[in-house]
């Protein structure tokens, strides 16, 4: 009898086997057929129920490749409990858009959580319903994570010369994997930029918003400067300010109206982190800064942080930094933890009307040492040839010489009025010889670019006193041009500081080259955060306020988009 039911068993087993997948796998067989035809209907399409027609278009192709590893399958729901893990992790990641200064609305948050609770509350969803939103799900996870990885605006539209690359295929293999291994939560972490600077700003933002949380105490109005030693009625309000700001927390009496030492202190590290002269002097530039809302500051962190997803990811030993409105540079080898070896230093920069200081990147090459100064033709016809029409010695008077052309072996070509009307003409150039007079000093940096931009040391040191440092055609002067070159040239043989100076006291220009290459990076934030200190700078070019208005429009478009859905629904 059980030799009998052991046959009949098997029996059943064998026919289960041949007539797969007809008889006893096809309900779940059917049920896959179903999702991946409603998966191919929705991708395939030409816009989507209920996203905007240029976001889906733009990730369809992508979420296509999401789908194809496992084209019977949704990622996110599941027809038989729809309160699953995934699709809420998901949506809370997407919650967390703030926390980087995005909006969560941006990736349709409350329009996402609306459809699934239909699909909840109505029992009997089609599989077309499902990967409807599922489909929906996938494209806001890739728009969020392409924002936070790329940034919302084009920097080239804004005069930021880095070139994008919005691959968004490479987040394909990170949602699989997070899927699989139930870590969607980090998926936000592995994307946004690793930059310290960054992750500082992400800090500093949560730390502002919660400032911005309590109350502001009013604004203080500027009567006249205040010096340590003096009184006056607008000291009790500045020091309630920087309590507020966390750099003042404490003081003996909070009635008194002294300008005293431990108000000087404050006062001069509020300076610092607002770039303004810490002169310690309560001004007029003072008494500004502590009055612009925290709104303000947590707009330029965003902004920041905005313009760090542009960035090219660079992988290096040693990089240079110059931020323009800052008015600093910093070198500094990016495996060295230790921030003390950072070398810092002012920089001038080009004239924010006519002369602005373009944002680059790119490598530089070789240093040059008593170099001659090639005047660009648009100094020699705007400032060069009306000093000569006043003053006939004027080129020998600022060791200039004629020349054909910019090779370091040109021979001078004698003044004469032929010359001169050559060089009208544009058929010959100025150059500067090497000297104590040479407005690019004693050295110069080369990383060639398009701008005809480089880094160079200046006879005019005093200029570096001065708050605002605005001052050039372009170019971007130096402070502190031997440690730089010290900095570059540490690790080629035979080199040091003493070779440095003895290079910089030459009477004919020397090219070294760099051991490798060095990326410079010429750029524009006015909020920076080095480990928990954050510091604000002006808008000098105006190039916030012009990011600002992209993003209002960028947002403003998404707004509509979402208001015709909620009106539709």
């Amino acid at each position: 009898m059980k030799r009998l039911q052991h046959s009949k068993n098997f029996f059943l087993m064998l026919i289960c086997f041949i007539t797969y997948p007809s008889f006893c796998y096809s309900s779940e067989n059917t049920q896959f057929n179903y999702i991946s035809t409603a998966i191919q209907s929705v991708i395939t399409a030409d816009e989507h129920p209920y996203l905007n027609k240029r976001i889906f278009l733009a990730y369809k192709k992508i979420v296509d490749d999401l789908y194809f590893v496992s084209p019977q399958h949704l990622l996110w729901l599941n027809k038989d409990e729809l309160n699953n893990q995934n699709i809420m992790a998901v949506l809370k990641l997407i919650s967390t858009a703030k926390q980087s200064g995005l909006e969560e609305e941006h990736y349709n948050l409350s329009l996402l959580r609306t459809q699934w609770q239909q699909l909840k509350d109505q029992p009997d969803s089609s599989f077309n319903q499902l990967a409807t939103l599922d489909i929906a799900i996938s494209i806001n996870l890739f728009h969020f994570l392409s924002d936070l990885h790329f940034g919302r605006i084009n920097p080239l539209t804004l005069a930021f010369n880095f070139v994008p690359n919005k691959n968004s295929s490479k987040f394909v293999p990170l949602i699989l994997n997070a899927i699989q291994t139930n870590e969607i939560d980090k998926l936000a972490n592995k994307v946004e930029p690793h930059h310290p600077i960054y992750r500082s700003l992400k800090t500093a933002l949560l730390n502002y918003r919660q400032l911005n949380a309590t109350p502001y105490p009013n604004k203080i109005r500027y009567i006249s400067s205040i010096h340590v030693g003096e009184t006056a009625p607008q000291i009790i309000a500045i020091r309630q300010q920087l309590k507020h700001l966390g750099i003042q927390t404490s003081y003996k009496n909070t009635a008194s109206c002294l300008f005293d030492d431990n108000l000087l202190n404050s006062i001069k590290t509020f300076q610092i982190h607002h770039g303004l002269m810490d002169d310690g002097v309560i001004g007029r530039e003072t008494i500004k800064a502590l009055n612009i809302p925290l709104s303000k500051r947590i707009q330029q962190i965003e902004l920041a942080m905005e313009r760090f997803r542009w960035l090219p990811k660079i992988q290096t030993d040693s990089l240079v930094i110059v931020n323009i409105p800052a008015f600093q540079l910093w070198a500094y080898n990016t495996r060295d933890t230790n921030s003390s070896n950072v070398l810092n230093m002012k920089v001038i920069v080009g004239e924010s009307v006519k002369s602005k200081s373009p944002v680059f990147t790119a490598d530089m090459y070789y240093v040059e040492f008593s170099p001659y100064w090639n005047i660009p033709k648009s100094i020699t016809i705007e400032e060069i040839l009306p000093k000569l029409e006043e003053n006939a010695l004027y080129l020998e008077q600022q060791n200039m010489e004629l020349v054909t052309g910019f090779h370091n072996n040109e021979i001078p070509v004698l003044y004469t009025e032929d010359s001169i009307t050559q060089l009208k003409n544009g058929l010959l150039k100025i150059r500067q010889r090497p000297g104590e007079k040479n407005a690019l000093g004693k050295v110069k940096f080369i990383f060639p670019n398009k701008h005809n931009v480089y880094l160079h040391d200046t006879p005019s040191q005093e200029l570096f006193n001065k708050p605002k440092r605005d001052l050039s055609h372009g170019c971007i002067r130096v402070e502190k041009p031997t440690e730089l070159a010290s900095f570059l040239l540490e690790s080629k043989p035979g080199w040091n500081q003493k070779e440095t100076l003895k290079a910089m006291q030459l009477q004919q220009p020397k090219q070294v080259r760099l051991k490798k290459p060095i990326p410079v990076i010429i750029f524009y934030s006015t909020a920076l955060a080095i480990k928990d200190k954050i510091y604000f700078y002006n808008d000098i070019y105006d190039y916030d306020a012009k990011l600002n208005q992209a993003l209002i429009k960028h947002s403003n478009r998404q707004k509509a988009h979402f208001s015709t859905l909620l009106s539709s629904n």
